[in-house]
């Protein structure tokens, strides 16, 4: 039987989640990265449209997001034009959607 690691587990659905509410068709990709030892993640969002109105709407989703997962770890995000340009916070990504 495979031992399940709950941190992980959790790091992937902040993950879906954030696809999810931010709606597949608005991004071109996410990733979050996660510091198991700090129970935070630095999620990295490249909208499709990258206008301040999508912005301020991915803003406002982000905000539920964090008030859902706020008991179990901290979130911070940044946009970025390409998901290419941006530095992984860690070696590898824990999520990613591309």
């Amino acid at each position: 039987m495979d031992v399940v690691d709950e941190f992980v587990t959790l790091v992937h659905a902040v993950g879906e989640y954030t696809v999810g509410a931010l709606g597949k068709e608005n991004l071109t990709g996410l990733r979050v990265d996660a510091d198991r030892r700090e129970s935070s993640a630095f999620i990295t969002i490249a909208l499709a449209d990258p206008s301040n109105a999508a912005q301020r709407s991915a803003i406002e989703t982000m905000f539920e997001v964090e008030e859902l997962y706020a008991d179990e770890i901290s979130l911070t995000y940044v946009f970025v034009d390409r998901l290419d340009e941006a530095a992984a916070v860690s070696p590898a990504p824990q999520y990613s959607y591309a």
